[in-house]
């Protein structure tokens, strides 16, 4: 209930998304409140509060308040907390770690399993994989990279748009595409995704449901953590999206067997001359 509060945000008018702000900084005690009393707080209007309610697929207010409790009752993560200027260092340590373990405690319960070893399938098969992200989506994409590599995968990863179109472009049957993007809907992302998925290569995204990425993919991984675009908020789905990477990484690797341990652990030593002796 209150992932879908806060997703649907970008749907209500100014005096629901009040509504909806003040429900998602005190979700607890709304559940507490009369319509009377929960529309005082929040400063709108009784209609405006059904009104929210009824968007949100409830019968009613009392339907509202029973499902956010149930929500509530059985730790459904969520944290709703605004880094602001003024916060002391111990404030916003906890701001930013509460909000990280919430959005990995979301994407824990909201895997599809089954997805997941189908992507594993389809990348441990895979005659090429292609990742493609921009903006932080990227640094994802050149950690997939790097991991994937060290399964002697043949990964690759362009920074450049123009770069990444033309791979996309230049993919096959054999191939796959992994595409990274928190909203799902960056045009640059989603061209690569429809232009791989034309050259015949299955395309993976790691994207929200229902968006134009999502949409665009075989394979959806889904991570629809609730994600606060605020200036001073941590960007926890890129955390998420991090997470999935070692989740796929790791079943890829058990998969292979013990022989690709002694080629990581080869790799590993080959790079013990980069560090400075201790």
């Amino acid at each position: 209930m209150l992932s879908d509060l806060d997703q649907q945000r970008p749907r209500f008018g100014p005096a629901e998304l009040r509504l909806a702000d003040y429900i998602l900084q005190a979700p607890r005690a709304a559940t507490q409140l009369s319509l009377a009393t929960l529309s005082a707080n929040a400063k709108v209007s009784e209609p405006t509060v059904i009104r929210l309610c009824r968007k949100l697929g409830c019968t009613g207010f009392p339907d509202f308040k029973l499902r956010l409790a149930e929500d509530l009752a059985a730790g459904t993560p969520y944290v709703h907390h605004e880094v602001n200027p003024y916060d002391p260092m111990p404030e916003i340590s906890r701001k930013v770690l509460d909000s990280t373990i919430s959005a990995l405690v979301t994407l824990s319960k909201s895997l599809d399993a089954a997805l997941l070893e189908r992507a594993v399938t389809v990348l441990a098969q895979a005659h090429r994989v292609d990742l493609f992200g921009t903006g932080p989506s990227s640094v994802v994409a050149y950690g997939a990279q790097q991991k994937f590599m060290f399964l002697e995968m043949p990964a690759v990863f362009q920074h450049d748009s123009h770069l990444q179109i033309m791979s996309a472009t230049g993919l096959g049957s054999r191939d796959v595409a992994m595409c990274f993007s928190f909203t799902g809907q960056t045009t640059d992302i989603v061209k690569c995704a429809t232009q791989a998925r034309k050259a015949g290569a299955t395309v993976i995204g790691v994207t929200r449901n229902g968006s134009a990425l999502a949409e665009a993919s075989h394979i959806t991984i889904a991570v629809d953590t609730v994600e606060n675009t605020f200036v001073y908020s941590p960007t926890t789905t890129r955390l998420a999206h991090f997470a999935v990477v070692d989740i796929l990484s790791t079943a890829l690797a058990v998969r292979r067997g013990p022989g690709i341990s002694d080629r990581m652990q080869a790799m590993k030593e080959a790079l013990l001359d980069k560090r400075i002796p201790q």
